[in-house]
């Protein structure tokens, strides 16, 4: 990204600021090495779907010249020109980043499935407002959203990190050289002092999150400053006053250290795993690009200069900003519309070619013709206003669509509400004829079909410790209980009975079926949900969170339920996780302590996990489409759940003949959409499974 080094100066570009401090002669070495960062993201992005540690390269790069001005406007006794210097980054990397964004609204209209756009276009508003890595590091850990599409403007959130420290870095440097001023203290010394202090400490930190949460440290700007550090410290290594220490790399030194680095730069997409990353694993590219920018300070055009100085990376290096910004979203783009997950050698230099094409176009016209329009480029506050407007263009192209998902939903909704046309699950049950219709919820909708409360205080999260109860009464949340403990017995003296849903989200997904019989039979409904977690005991600690909290807030809830005194526990019967296929952990434990409270305990058959986005799939291939329907035989055995050995008094309750078919579960029954991802049912088509719910529980009361 060659926006990495347009941030050089820490001065702006003001008529009224000092002349710059001199300058050490270019390395031509800087452009070849940003060519061959951007070769290396394109081609494991595009042909091996792996990290290539490139984005590393450029994240030095920018530590290196932005330190690198700050010290020259601190030589030259000026002060670091914080608006002139925002003014610079400003013209410089948001025009063309925004452009491209705007752009990537029309593609997701065209080329996205419908079931992504609501993602896609959340995503477009967060980078366009540099935000964007850590909306990405909330996808990352949101169990709801683990299913989402690959983002358009996934690579955005480098962007969003380098922003993120071109607001930190000048008052970082700025606070350091005023303190050296007040005591006396060596100015580069100590800013070297803090520097080293900031690598180690957010080094520290990166292997601590990568270690404990790799997806979220990934896109932390916290885990990324170190890359930063590093290029600060080694611009104050190479200052003209203090890199007569380069002189000692002679002989083969600096073409042995050039060739190391390029090599390391080339090869370490290929053994690195983007699981490592940013911790150890990020050692190698930071190591690699300040191999190659040593050697070429200590013997510039030698050694691998010689290939960083040829025109093809010269060029590169030149479009690397506008090439990175343009080969992600082509490439989301292709792969949806081939439906492969990396792309053929043919395919793969076809994107290459319209990324190229589209990089030179946008440098042309943004990085060359826009400045030398003088638009936005004479002052400060006309690079401001020129720094909005291009927000403004993201966030209106991001309106407009916004506009149409709305008036789509409305529309699709109102035609949804004939439960004539639309009978879900008794379309099986009674075996309907159907009217035409297009089906609903619509893929626009369909990731957001659940329960609200599932995403909100009555749900655990997968590293949560302690219960949160809900209590739902006339098939409404009690707000007096929301999330909140409440005295056993305690707003049940109305109801017939007292029901508590006990499990993960594979129990709560039947929230909206269970309301409903609980509506019409006067129940008391009491939910305990925790995301991704089994009721199984003696679960084995796998070393992470996740795992122990389990084990911990099973317990805990079962010791609430005993003193809920419920007369029914609803809670699952068996499991189609992962392995998609139906299995049948041990629960006999955990029955018993159920069966020890006093209430009468039914289990639920699990439902398919298909583990493909059906949504997506749907947007992509039709309602009945081969593509989407799974084959029932492939997840249950027959009789196997009617032959599950469990202790006296549980009730087994198989509902599968309310979702699939006698040979295939579809996508979309009665003309509802029965999956909102990968795994779990849509609340629209819960809904309709109350009737055949209802029946069951009752039995089981009874």
């Amino acid at each position: 990204m060659s926006a990495t080094s347009t941030a050089e100066p820490a001065a702006g570009p003001d008529r009224t600021a000092p002349a710059p401090a001199p300058r050490p002669p270019r390395l031509r070495e800087i452009d070849g090495l940003r060519g061959l960062a951007i070769a290396v993201i394109a081609v494991y992005h595009i042909w091996f779907d792996r990290v290539s540690g490139g984005v590393d390269i450029f994240l030095l790069m920018s530590g290196f010249f932005i330190t690198a001005g700050f010290l020259r406007s601190a030589d030259a006794g000026r002060g670091l020109g914080h608006l002139p210097y925002a003014a610079r980054i400003v013209r410089r990397i948001f025009p063309p980043a925004l452009v491209v964004a705007a752009a990537t609204v029309p593609m997701v209209f065209l080329w996205l499935p419908r079931a992504t756009w609501s993602q896609q276009l959340g995503d477009i508003t967060a980078s366009a407002l540099y935000y964007g890595n850590w909306n990405l590091a909330a996808h990352s850990v949101d169990y709801l959203s683990s299913n989402n599409g690959a983002s358009i403007v996934q690579h955005y959130w480098s962007l969003g990190v380098q922003t993120q420290f071109y607001v930190l870095w000048p008052v970082l440097i700025g606070l350091v050289l005023w303190a050296a001023r007040r005591t006396g203290l060596p100015p580069m010394r100590t800013v070297a002092a803090v520097l080293a202090l900031v690598l180690a400490g957010s080094f520290a930190f990166a292997l601590w999150e990568t270690a404990a949460n790799q997806a979220y440290a990934y896109f932390d700007t916290r885990a990324r400053i170190w890359q930063f550090a590093a290029g600060g410290l080694l611009a104050l290594a190479l200052r003209p006053s203090v890199r007569a220490w380069t002189g000692r790399l002679a002989g083969p030194v600096p073409a042995i250290l050039g060739w190391s680095g390029v090599a390391v730069l080339v090869f370490a997409g290929a053994f690195l795993e983007s699981t490592q990353f940013p911790g150890w694993a990020a050692l190698a590219p930071v190591a690699g690009a300040c191999a190659v920018i040593l050697a070429a300070t200590a013997a510039p055009g030698t050694g691998a200069g010689r290939l960083l100085n040829t025109w093809p990376l010269q060029r590169l290096g030149t479009l690397s900003y506008t090439l990175y910004l343009w080969h992600w979203p082509i490439l989301v783009c292709y792969l949806t519309a081939t439906g492969r997950d990396t792309a053929t050698l043919l395919g793969g230099l076809a994107i290459l070619a319209a990324a190229t094409v589209l990089a030179a176009l946008t440098h042309w016209a943004v990085e060359r013709r826009l400045p030398a329009s003088g638009l936005g480029q004479r002052t400060s506050r006309g690079a401001f206003a020129l720094g909005a407007a291009c927000i403004a263009l993201v966030l209106a192209a991001c309106a407009s669509m916004t506009w149409y998902i709305a008036h789509e939903r409305a529309r699709l909704a109102e035609a949804a509400t004939d439960p004539a046309r639309y009978p879900g699950a008794a379309a099986l049950a009674e075996d309907l004829d159907l009217p035409d219709a297009d089906f609903a919820p619509s893929t626009l909708d369909a990731a957001q079909d659940y329960d609200p409360a599932l995403s909100g205080r009555c749900n655990v999260t997968m590293e949560g410790y302690e219960p949160i109860r809900c209590d739902f009464a006339g098939g409404e949340l009690v707000p007096s209980f929301e999330g909140e403990p409440v005295e056993a017995g305690e707003g049940q003296a109305q109801a017939a009975a007292t029901v508590v849903m006990y499990g993960g989200s594979k129990i709560w997904q039947w929230l909206p079926a269970v309301l409903e019989a609980a509506e019409a039979r006067n129940w008391h409904v009491i939910a305990y949900t925790k995301n991704a977690c089994i009721i199984e005991t003696g679960q084995e600690d796998l070393g992470e969170e996740r795992y122990r909290s389990c084990a911990a807030w099973n317990d805990a809830v079962v010791a609430e339920i005993a003193d809920i005194d419920p007369d029914l526990v609803l809670t699952y019967g068996s499991r189609v996780g992962y392995e998609a296929y139906e299995t049948f952990p041990d629960y006999t434990d955990r029955y018993e302590q159920l069966l020890a409270t006093g209430a009468n305990v039914a289990v639920l058959r699990d439902t398919p996990s298909p583990r493909f986005d059906i949504p997506m799939c749907v947007d992509l291939h039709g309602p009945d489409a081969a593509e989407c329907t799974v084959d029932r035989d492939a997840y249950y055995e027959d009789g196997a759940f009617d032959a599950l050995a469990v202790p006296e008094g549980i009730v087994k309750i198989d509902l599968t003949d309310y979702i699939c078919g006698p040979e295939t579960c579809p996508p979309v029954v009665g003309n509802v959409l029965v999956y909102r991802d990968d795994a779990h049912l849509t609340n629209t088509y819960a809904a309709t499974l109350g009737p055949y719910l209802e029946a069951e529980l009752a039995a089981a009361l009874g």
